[in-house]
């Protein structure tokens, strides 16, 4: 009899952010897929792990093959539905074999440092991607929650937006979000953007 593969939206990083649904699944496990970082914190010795790499497809080729007879989870960073492998899994596997346990993502707890309701708000990746709406939303009046890599750093947003003519919008950004290192910067487009810190694992919020 074939499992059902459970992807677990494991939150921000910090173990408390982890729900109890994602923890009795990843309990159940006998295998366990995900990046290096959340096998460490995750997993347990006697379970397999699988370690994903830059190319998915070798992933997905061995998911498709052991969760038949193994119970099989997967991790994903935060919430299974913003931004996240759970995506690919969708198109590469029947809907039938899959189950998405949702988590926290780094964009709810930004939000919830910052005091502000995010429904109205739009969320871009620019983490390994690029997506050009940015300033046309912005320009909306739309507050903006930005995943940020080391090429789209929270200041090359910040000079991106000031050459489109805004300098006095606030600007929040969220680095290492439940991690202990975390930090939290508020300020506007052209204190950002003069900001010598290094950012890290950033969520930037545009507006607020």
């Amino acid at each position: 009899m074939e499992n059902i593969i459970k992807v677990i939206g494991v939150g921000p990083g910090g173990p408390e952010y982890l729900t109890d649904a994602g923890a009795a699944a990843i309990l159940q496990a006998e295998v366990v897929v995900g990046g290096h970082r959340l096998l460490e914190q995750f997993a347990r010795p006697e379970q397999e792990t699988y370690a994903l790499a830059a190319n998915l497809e070798p992933a997905i080729e061995f998911i498709r093959q052991k969760y038949k007879h193994n119970r099989l989870v997967v991790l994903v960073s935060g919430d299974t539905g913003i931004y996240s492998f759970a995506a690919t899994l969708a198109e590469k596997l029947p809907a039938n074999c899959l189950e998405f346990i949702p988590g926290i993502s780094s964009v709810q707890l930004m939000f919830a440092r910052i005091k502000t309701p995010w429904q109205d708000a739009v969320i871009l990746s620019r983490h390994g991607r690029e997506d050009h709406r940015l300033a046309s939303i912005v320009k909306a009046g739309i507050t903006a929650a930005v995943l940020t890599d080391a090429k789209n750093t929270p200041q090359a947003l910040a000079r991106e937006l000031l050459a489109s003519g805004y300098s006095t919008l606030p600007v929040s950004v969220g680095c290492n979000l439940s991690y202990a290192n975390e930090t939290i910067f508020r300020g506007n487009l052209t204190s950002l953007a003069e900001s010598n810190h290094k950012f890290e694992n950033c969520v930037v919020v545009i507006g607020v």
